[in-house]
């Protein structure tokens, strides 16, 4: 076999001018794109267990700046409506284990805004964290208006934000992902940044009992970015006019894919990680992707050239999903 050969190189050094994490030193491939918070090829080869391990081992070891001053992150979800839902009782389901993710975060300063028409029954909904808006405008009538209603009850929080006076991280949710017990305390003890792009992640297929690695996880997952806002960058009001006067708009582009681009465009750095701190969820029953036929529950590792392991309570303990 042979032999991988490894250069050294600084932070200040890399290419791309990105604006990375404080670390002192990371070693990549010759071949490589300068990219990573890793050592990346030598990480990717590892079983996800073990992946997950090493985190924990980096959070153990290194010193964490968990700077009190640092912003607070807004964790912001769109709930889709109780009428448009196929399984009500699943959505819910969802909801709470994706809360229950975000609450058993080591760093707490954070706080949960949902926008939804129907309140879920949930317990987790009274949790002191957690702010719920009821949205008055009508649901939509069809699975076509998925996007275009999160999007909306997305701008909702925003206005919302922008009256309370805050300034801070704001972070997309899809109600039915996973957050990393580590991941406010990771995004707090970095730098600040006008935005945190995720270049990593998992993505489980409940059905399959199936997880592996996406690269380009900002590309097919909509749970994977966050952005600085200070409290005039929010809409004063939800109207679609008032956000397009703000930097908010980078957070309600057409596709989150070209969230790149979008930053570039409106002049905001970002932070390309590379930590798989998040986990997009398939095949749960409910999936928006899966009713509007971009996939089915058959998706798995092979669909993306990657290696699948066989999910186990392991995962579920990693990212603190209680039951």
């Amino acid at each position: 076999m042979k032999k991988r050969t490894y250069k050294k190189i600084s932070i200040n050094h890399i290419e791309d001018k990105e604006k990375f994490p404080e670390m002192k030193n990371v070693y990549v491939k010759e071949s490589e794109e300068n990219t990573g918070n890793f050592i990346l090829q030598q990480f990717d080869e590892l079983p996800i267990m073990e992946q997950l391990n090493q985190i924990e081992e980096y959070f153990t070891k290194e010193k964490i700046d968990n700077n009190q001053n640092k912003p607070e992150i807004v964790f912001a979800i769109s709930l889709k409506s109780k009428s448009v839902s196929q399984n009500w009782g699943r959505v819910q389901e969802n909801l709470a284990k994706t809360l229950r993710s975000i609450f058993n975060n080591t760093d707490q300063n954070f706080r949960v805004i949902i926008a939804g028409h129907k309140k879920p029954d949930i317990a987790e909904l009274n949790h002191e964290r957690v702010k719920w808006i009821r949205v008055k405008f009508p649901p939509p009538k069809n699975s076509q208006g998925f996007y275009f209603d999160k999007i909306r009850k997305r701008i909702v929080i925003g206005a919302f934000l922008r009256k309370i006076g805050f300034s801070g991280y704001f972070m997309p949710v899809d109600a039915d992902d996973w957050i990393h017990y580590r991941f406010v305390e990771y995004i707090r003890s970095c730098p600040v940044s006008n935005a945190f792009v995720f270049n990593r992640g998992y993505m489980v297929n409940l059905a399959k009992k199936e997880i592996w690695m996406r690269y380009s996880f900002y590309i097919g997952c909509g749970t994977s970015q966050l952005f600085y806002f200070r409290n005039e960058e929010f809409p004063e009001t939800s109207r679609i006019r008032d956000v397009q006067r703000t930097n908010f708009r980078v957070a309600v582009g057409k596709r989150h894919a070209n969230v790149l681009t979008y930053l570039k465009r409106a002049n905001k750095n970002y932070t390309l990680v590379n930590y798989p701190l998040l986990t997009w969820v398939l095949a749960h029953g409910d999936n928006n992707s899966m009713i509007l036929g971009k996939k089915d529950n058959l998706i798995s590792a092979k669909h993306y050239n990657a290696q699948g392991e066989n999910l186990d309570n392991w995962l579920f303990n990693s990212f603190k999903i209680l039951e």
